[in-house]
């Protein structure tokens, strides 16, 4: 149930960004509109101009301060938050230039093209950001994958609901430029998170005070963010200075770096031999902030246009490098060692989805373009008949690069499984079996506890186990639930299906889930016990398949195991029939010898 609440979750989340960068790349047209001027971080003082853009035009000049109470809050926005405007939007104030103060009237003029290719660049990267982070949670979920998920959201925010909300009601655009204060500041948060535990999850040197530091952080910059939200739309008084420049500058910038130390000091932490590995997506995040910085810089120094679009451009860039290094990195190199989280089913339910689109783009273009040349349902069963041998031919291949790729740990823990199951059939002893039937999954599964219960007498006593504490339970009574259950069905059992009030098993993430019986004959011979994933996880379908068929062959060993005892027993009382005869023979003879 928690894993098919995350993918739905996982699912929504990732149809938005879907959604919004499509909304950035469709308004690509409209990157916005700009006075050409910046404001300084005391909200007033004017600290550049561009020449031949309104601000210059109204003849506003560096060093002019703006009467704060008389600017409207599209101006505002756009001076304080360096929002881009809707193209002709008029903004009236008054402004103080050597002690006289004055109105001013300003026409917002469009950004070039160069914004423009920016704002869809943006978009891609942030796409990119956002799919990769959403991947890993769905493959290996941990608070470090988890953050890196909280990196995209804020850059998917389209270009065009900024540039609306200045036109909205007071209500609505302080709620949305509330809304976007808490991505950022999540934003913050998630960065501090997987910087600190990239690529294992565990934090090394300064890294461990970087992970500590992440919650505060964040919650320090959110109410930043809100009191300059408040202060630009209900106040007729500037933020303070200090806010501004924070707001501005201080908390992304001192986040990026942040991280980035994090990030070297788990590098630095790391084996030599998993430095080259970890190599690539190090230098991607190092442009990456790097490009963060300058950006920050650049909006908030000056208003020329071809600065600003690079600068947004290289930060695009950036955004698409981290995330193919991250992604080459899972896949090629496992940098970040993900767990088969999601099953086979999901992987070939994309593939459908695919085919069905193939064949639907096939029925457009040959039922709609081709529909008066008669021919469109003939060219419509070739391509079925050729898409179908092609994906007969691909099959096993497909199979194999799935299993090698997507879900290499998983294939390598299956084939893990297997080669113990055909081994057990030649264990010597009970007890190796039983440990087999707990270690083999605990290692390769990554379990959290694992227990066998082999039949002694009436009951079942434990022999073996992982994740089990010497207080909990030791021995099953012939007549507990679970037993009782299994001896009747042979087949196995989810424990949370079954009515087992006991008190003494292991709690927590250690919690039996799995029962798999191992029959003798027809008979109860031994009780396997699983727990999920050391992640919390619960055991998926493939994963239950591999424990019951290493029971399979661990019932295969306690028959070997019970003939080859039976042997030695009908040997040894074979040897001693032999004896008694060869007794009574000499007896015999003795016997007759007297008589004679």
């Amino acid at each position: 149930m928690r894993r098919a609440l995350r993918v739905t979750a996982l699912c929504v989340i990732g149809f938005f960004e879907v959604i919004f960068a499509g909304i950035a790349v469709v308004t690509w047209d409209n990157p916005g509109a700009e006075f050409g001027w910046n404001i300084a971080t005391d909200g007033v003082t004017v600290m550049s101009v561009e020449p031949n853009l309104p601000a210059a035009n109204a003849g506003i000049v560096a060093g002019d301060k703006v009467v704060y109470s008389t600017m409207p809050l599209p101006g505002r926005i756009n001076t304080l938050m360096n929002q881009a405007l809707q193209p002709g939007a008029t903004i009236s104030f008054r402004i103080v230039h050597d002690g006289t103060e004055r109105a001013v009237t300003m026409q917002a003029r469009s950004f070039t093209s160069l914004a423009a290719a920016s704002l869809v660049a943006d978009a891609i990267g942030g796409l990119a950001l956002g799919l990769v982070g959403l991947a890993l949670v769905a493959l290996r979920p941990s608070p470090m994958t988890w953050g890196f998920a909280l990196v995209a959201p804020p850059l998917l925010v389209p270009e065009a609901l900024y540039l609306r909300s200045g036109e909205w009601a007071f209500a609505p655009a302080f709620a949305f430029y509330i809304v976007v204060s808490v991505l950022y500041a999540l934003q913050i948060l998630g960065t501090l998170v997987f910087a600190s535990g990239f690529p294992t999850g565990a934090s090394a040197g300064f890294a461990r005070t970087v992970a500590r530091l992440a919650i505060p952080a964040a919650i320090g910059a959110l109410a930043i963010y809100c009191y300059v939200d408040f202060a630009i739309f209900a106040s007729g008084v500037a933020p303070a200075r200090w806010a501004l420049w924070v707001n501005s500058y201080g908390a992304t910038v001192a986040g990026a770096i942040l991280a980035l130390v994090a990030m070297f000091s788990n590098y630095a932490a790391a084996e030599r031999a998993n430095r080259s590995r970890l190599a690539p997506v190090i230098a991607a995040f190092v442009l990456l902030t790097v490009a963060t910085v300058l950006e920050q810089f650049v909006w908030q120094v000056t208003s020329n246009p071809v600065l600003v679009g690079l600068g947004e451009l290289l930060f695009a860039i950036s955004s698409a490098l981290l995330a193919a290094s991250i992604a080459y990195g899972v896949v090629r190199h496992r940098v970040i060692d993900v767990g088969f989280i999601i099953s086979r089913t999901l992987v070939y339910t994309i593939l459908t989805v695919f085919i069905v689109a193939v064949f639907s783009l096939i029925e457009y273009v040959f039922g709609k373009l081709l529909e008066h040349e008669g021919v469109a349902t003939l060219l419509e069963i070739a391509s079925a008949v050729g898409l179908g041998l092609w994906l007969n031919v691909l099959h096993a291949k497909l199979d194999d690069f799935i299993d090698r790729t997507i879900f290499r740990k998983r294939h390598l823990a299956e084939k893990r499984l297997e080669a113990a199951s055909q081994t057990l059939p030649h264990a010597s002893s009970t007890s190796f079996v039983d440990d087999m039937l707990v270690a083999e999954p605990v290692d390769a599964l990554e379990l959290a506890s694992a227990a066998v219960f082999r039949r002694d007498g009436a009951a079942f006593r434990r022999e073996s186990a992982k994740g089990w504490s010497p207080g909990d339970v030791t021995e099953l009574e012939e007549n507990d639930h679970l037993v009782v259950r299994l001896r009747a069905e042979l087949q196995p059992v989810e424990i949370s299906d079954l009515r087992w009030p006991r008190e003494d098993l292991p709690k927590g993430m250690s919690q039996p889930l799995y029962a798999v019986p191992i029959a003798s004959g027809h008979n109860l011979a031994a009780i396997a016990l699983y727990g999920g994933h050391t992640g919390g996880e619960d055991l998926d379908p493939d994963e239950r398949r591999s424990l019951r068929g290493l029971a399979a062959g661990a019932a295969l060993a306690y028959d070997h195991l019970a003939a080859q005892e039976l042997n030695r027993t009908v040997e040894e009382l074979r040897g001693e029939n032999e004896a008694l005869r060869r007794s009574q023979d000499v007896l015999v003879e003795k016997v007759l010898k007297r008589l004679i």
